[in-house]
């Protein structure tokens, strides 16, 4: 930058007083003024001491001038000089500030583009991760699709192996039959010949003494059992049975055995009930539609019902036990608000199979109360078809669930458990248990052993569908006829000897009449079960084991036609070794 100040305004200051000179006219300036020449001969001394004087003031105000000119001129100097610094000074700070400038922009302009480099590098990683997590969840889909194409490959080539073993069991079966009816003929032939000859022989008096004398000296022949109720036949490899204790012997049920006859009565009072299940549902869905309240009321209860026994888990964890636990609690919660409902009444004891209702008691219940202990059954049984036939451990809470309810005072009708609408059911879907049979290759066999018919397609269900039901049902009802209710005040609606009893008619089923959903059931009712059963029936109980274990599927196992055991029955054969290692109990 230039200096404001020209070098023509730095030069000297000019003359203040400018040197007398003589004019060309004769005039003689002095200080500015035009005098007259004088003749120094004419001029008188005092004028001549003016003069001098004159000078004299003069030349003193001249140097005095003269000398403010100098000041004045170093002081202009000195000013110059002063401003040149200042600006050589200005001209430095602006420079330096100038710099400072320039730092601070290079400064920012690199700050900018770190901030810039480090968004970039973010926006890269975070596309990275983005393309990373589709390519790992497009190879889960593509893996997820891998399996279940396999399963469904595995599915598809299951049921062309069921269906090419069903129909060589239909016709093994047809053989059998026609077999069997040629060996009844050929038997009746036989017995009438027998009852012939032994007409005759008791015609003959001293054959006959002959004949009693040699009873007389032979030992009785006693039915052999393996002391739980539950008979067999001698086998020459047979070793005893452990011999149970006395406490194990008070849990034995009493009257196990009965005839087809009466298991039939049982089984149809049974369905008879189901049938009236059904019509008081429709009975009690068109009293309340009298109050609308009342109807939007039921659906809430039934909806949250449902809830209740769907969000039940298998688990011994705390937040397990926490949720099941919460279930339960809304559970009885909703059916307390039924029971608190009293019209519309019902009869109760048209829903009782066996009533023991005191002569004279009163028989009108709460309908809001039966109708949701009804649909609670039917989520139970729901819940076992479709849950626990895959994974048999998870009946276990819906069995003590069911258990629990029906066993509460509250849901008691005059001391009176309302269990049997649970039976009822059960009954229906897995008639089995309480010793029904028929064969599986006949619509009517497959209807008496609980397969499901399909109305829309007019068929039964498939085989893997119905084995799976089979196995929720059979593993649900264990859990509930196995429970300890000793440190429970409430009874147990649920006896240990049903357990018993279902044991003992599936095990005791003529060869004739076992079918695959015998063993389909009997693992179920074992295969998580054996330390409950032990602790249940003791000595007892491991002599059923083994006779359910072993000697039933040995001795009336079916067999395919190359005389192969069935895959039911091949279950039910590898469950002792399963015992052995996971329990080292040996049958």
């Amino acid at each position: 930058m230039s200096s404001p100040f020209r070098a023509s305004d730095r030069s000297g200051s000019s003359q203040r007083s400018t040197p007398s000179r003589t004019l060309s006219n004769g005039m003689k300036r002095v200080n500015g003024y035009h005098r007259p020449l004088r003749n120094s001969v004419n001029d008188s001394p005092s004028r001549q001491l003016l003069e001098d004087l004159g000078r004299m003031l003069i030349n003193d105000e001249r140097n005095f001038r003269s000398s403010l000119d100098e000041q004045t001129a170093v002081q202009h100097r000195l000013h110059v000089e002063a401003l040149d610094r200042a600006l050589a000074k200005h001209e430095s700070v602006r420079v330096s500030a100038e710099r400072a400038r320039e730092r601070v922009e290079l400064e920012l302009e690199q700050e900018r583009q770190r901030r810039d480099e480090e968004e970039r590098k973010a926006v890269e990683k975070a596309r990275r991760d983005l393309e990373e997590q589709r390519l790992k969840e497009e190879k889960r889909v593509l893996e997820e699709q891998a399996r279940e194409a396999e399963r469904k490959r595995q599915e598809s080539l299951k049921r062309e192996q069921d269906e090419a073993k069903r129909k060589a069991d239909a016709q093994r079966q047809q053989e059998e039959e026609a077999k069997a009816q040629k060996e009844r003929q050929k038997k009746e032939e036989a017995d009438q010949k027998a009852r012939q000859e032994a007409e005759a022989k008791q015609r003959a008096q001293q054959a006959e003494n002959e004949r009693q004398a040699a009873l007389s000296q032979a030992p009785p022949q006693v039915p052999q059992t393996n002391g739980t109720g539950i008979a067999r036949p001698t086998l020459a490899t047979d070793q005893p049975a452990p011999r149970p204790s006395a406490q194990a012997l008070g849990n034995l049920p009493e009257g196990v055995v009965s005839t087809a006859q009466q298991r039939e009565a049982e089984h149809q009072a049974y369905l008879g009930l189901h049938q009236r299940l059904k019509q008081m549902r429709k009975h009690v869905s068109e009293e309340v539609k009298k109050t609308p309240r009342l109807k939007d009321q039921l659906s809430e209860w039934r909806r949250t019902v449902n809830k209740c026994v769907g969000q039940l888990s298998q688990g011994t964890t705390q937040e397990v036990k926490s949720s099941n636990s919460r279930a339960t609690t809304e559970l009885v919660r909703q059916l307390d608000a039924a029971a608190q409902v009293s019209v519309p009444s019902i009869d109760i004891t048209h829903y009782l199979v066996q009533d023991q209702q005191s002569p004279g008691a009163s028989t009108q219940g709460p309908a809001c109360l039966l109708f949701l202990l009804n649909h609670f059954v039917k989520s139970i049984i729901r819940q076992l078809c479709v849950s626990s036939g895959v994974i048999t451990k998870t009946a276990d809470v819906v069995g003590i669930l069911a258990v629990t309810i029906f066993a509460r005072p509250n849901y008691l009708f005059n001391s009176q458990s309302l269990i049997d609408i649970l039976w009822a059911y059960f009954h229906r879907h897995c008639p089995a248990l309480f010793g029904i049979s028929g064969n599986e290759q006949t619509n009517e066999g497959k209807a008496r052993l609980g397969w499901l018919f399909d109305r829309e397609n007019g068929t039964f269900v498939r085989a893997q569908q119905h084995h799976e039901r089979m196995s929720g049902l059979g593993a649900g009802y264990a859990a509930m006829t196995l429970r300890d209710f000793k440190n429970s005040k409430n009874s147990n609606p649920a006896p240990n000897r049903l357990y018993w009893v279902a044991l003992s008619r599936i095990v005791n089923t003529p060869t004739r009449d076992v079918m695959p959903t015998h063993f389909i059931i009997l693992k179920a009712i074992i295969e998580n079960y054996v330390p409950r059963i032990i602790s249940t029936f003791g000595g007892a109980g491991i002599a059923a084991l083994r006779q359910a274990l072993i000697y039933f599927p040995n001795e009336k196992g079916p067999q395919d036609e190359n005389r192969t055991k069935l895959s039911a029955v091949a279950a039910v054969q590898a469950l002792p070794m399963v015992l052995q290692h996971e329990l080292h109990l040996t049958l």
